[in-house]
């Protein structure tokens, strides 16, 4: 018998480890990966795979140095391994809507990474399981024509529509985007009980609370069922979290996936003190030597005013509102000074030894190993 000839593709296949792979998968699967700034997720070594998949002739970064691409042998290495990803027809170049669309979503898909959130499920029945991250490509324009979202998320028992927010993306198609994510939600949840929500991404947390609260009405604003975003905050019906588009935003999805997070860290941070109850005030997670609590890691901003409005309603001394450090610096504290008249918000900042007690230390580590499972297992730059 002949000895088998291995083809080139099949021995590059074999040089290529799983993170290879799946940083190809990535850039395969989204067509244009943000290239400017790739490294504020924190993973590690990030440069160096990227130019070594170049040298390969596998991946290749734009002109501008904003981009990446999948090459052509980039494509056919996947195809031997057993994954069909295409090109698409259109192409990318300044100021393309295509381009901007795909790097805007690639920007939230990377801190879902980040976070430890499966970006690579191929189709929307992936929105049963838990930790997903699923584009709105993959199903437009079969379900979703005239709409707008990046994509849709299911963790920590809730099925999310993520909108990226920023001054080129202003709105939404509510009541064609919505009527998808119902049905989405109750085809592929685990049941049509379980909680939907929002979550607006964009740059940072204070760009995007910027625009939510952008006073000028934006030039598509009412024409053909368009809504601003600003409009939509005001006046959704569901909770609506925003989420930067860098580690702190992954760090707040980390912790958003745990079960039962509010009270896990509320535990952990106040011990008997905290109340897991606040009778008066449902919306609270507890209380504090009588002080209503809110737990405001995941940036429900809304709920957080309609518990400081009962308690003001109630006489109530204080509201004692928890965040990460950068979530207080870039909006909370500009909501609620400390210096303000009537103010009656305590901010409190919740430090990296309360993560590690309320969930053992698990979301920390995950943070520092960033995994990333596909659906042939494995984790992407652990």
């Amino acid at each position: 018998m002949l000895p088998r000839v291995t083809s080139d593709k099949e021995v590059m296949i074999m040089v290529l480890d799983r993170r290879d792979t799946e940083l190809l998968r990535l850039a395969g699967k989204y067509r244009w990966l943000p290239y400017k700034g790739i490294d504020k997720y924190g993973f590690d070594d990030i440069e160096d795979e990227i130019g070594k998949l170049a040298s390969l002739g596998l991946l290749g970064i734009s002109r501008d140095r904003e981009y990446l691409r999948l090459c052509t042998e980039g494509y056919a290495v996947l195809r031997a391994a057993g994954y069909n990803y295409s090109p698409g027809s259109k192409r990318a170049f300044a100021g393309s809507p295509a381009l901007r669309r795909r790097l805007q979503t690639a920007d939230i898909m990377l801190t879902c990474l980040r976070a430890g959130i499966d970006t690579l499920q191929g189709d929307a029945t992936a929105l049963r399981n838990q930790l997903v991250f699923y584009p709105a490509f993959d199903i437009r324009p079969a379900m979703m024509n005239c709409t707008s979202c990046s994509a849709f998320g299911h963790w920590g028992d809730t099925i999310y529509m993520i909108q990226c927010v920023n001054p080129q993306s202003q709105g939404m198609y509510r009541v064609n985007e919505m009527t998808v994510f119902h049905n989405l939600a109750g085809v592929y949840g685990s049941g049509y009980e379980e909680p939907e929500a929002m979550l607006f991404a964009g740059d940072s947390y204070a760009s995007v609370y910027k625009q939510l609260t952008n006073s000028t009405p934006s030039a598509r604003h009412g024409i053909r069922g368009f809504v601003d975003f600003r409009e939509v905050y005001k006046k959704s019906n569901i909770p609506i979290h925003i989420v930067a588009c860098n580690e702190n935003g992954a760090r707040q999805l980390a912790v958003m996936c745990q079960p039962d997070y509010r009270a896990k860290i509320a535990k952990a941070a106040y011990g008997q003190l905290w109340q897991k109850r606040d009778e008066k005030i449902l919306a609270a997670d507890g209380c504090v030597d009588g002080a209503p609590l809110v737990i405001a890691v995941d940036m429900d901003i809304r709920r957080i005013q309609t518990v400081i409005n009962a308690a003001k309603a109630l006489g109530r001394p204080a509201v004692k509102v928890a965040a990460f450090e950068d979530q207080i610096l870039e909006v909370l504290c500009r909501l609620y000074p400390n210096d303000a008249p009537g103010n009656i918000v305590s901010l409190l900042k919740i430090e990296d030894a309360v993560l590690n007690a309320a969930f053992g230390g698990i979301l920390l580590y995950s943070m520092d190993r960033a995994p990333a499972y596909s659906d042939k297992g494995g984790a992407l730059f652990a």
